[in-house]
């Protein structure tokens, strides 16, 4: 919508929506990449083989923030669905509403 929409009311709706899942999708790369890292076993086949790229400690740090952002990442998810249930409907009262905790990838590239 944002990129073919020539009404700005839409196009505004449209970059805080596109803001948003940019957002969350930034955030799931992130958590999965840190629980990857975090990560000092993984089970194949039944058996579980060594895969730790970090050393121990540091393996450990990672696993915890990786956890935490995971927690992050399934509220984010939830958020998802309400943030479009509430931006929904102040499109049809007529105001434009911003993702509360979007970072303003579009505005700032675009």
């Amino acid at each position: 919508m944002y990129a073919v929409s020539d009404d700005e009311f839409t196009r505004e709706n449209a970059r805080h929506a596109l803001n948003w899942h940019v957002t969350v999708v930034a955030l799931v790369i992130l958590t999965a990449t840190t629980v990857l890292l975090g990560a000092d076993e993984i089970t194949v086949g039944g058996a579980a083989t060594e895969l730790s790229l970090l050393p121990s400690p540091v393996d450990t740090v990672f696993t915890v923030v990786g956890l935490l952002a995971l927690l992050a990442t399934m509220v984010a998810v939830f958020a998802t669905f309400a943030y479009a249930v509430v931006a929904t409907l102040r499109a049809i009262s007529g105001s434009v509403w911003r993702y509360p905790g979007a970072i303003d990838v579009v505005g700032r590239f675009l």
